[in-house]
């Protein structure tokens, strides 16, 4: 028992850690320059190598540890292009409206 809950602890990874090493990778700078700081929510900024990047991230089952981490105010990738989205219904007459 004490095996396996070591094994999930150890295969956990830190929100901190995963800003870092993907700001790192992103900006060319080694990881031990680089500083993360909580920015409230799920807001994180990295600094270092005289550059620095906020990032979004998230939960998400499966993936690294569970934490995914999005750079904010990067363009889409070209070609890339946003789902589509059915139309919506039109509002239901027996329902009134919000006040």
């Amino acid at each position: 028992m004490a095996a396996v809950l070591v094994l999930v602890l150890c295969s956990c990874t830190s929100t901190t850690s995963v800003v870092r090493s993907r700001f790192a990778a992103e900006q060319g700078c080694p990881e031990d320059g680089v500083v993360v700081d909580a920015e409230g929510g799920t807001l994180y900024r990295a600094r270092g190598c005289d550059r620095e990047a906020t990032y979004a991230c998230g939960s998400v089952a499966a993936f690294k540890g569970g934490v995914q981490c999005v750079q904010e105010g990067v363009a889409s990738p070209s070609g890339y292009r946003e789902p589509d989205r059915p139309p919506l219904p039109p509002p239901d007459a027996k329902i009134p409206p919000p006040q």
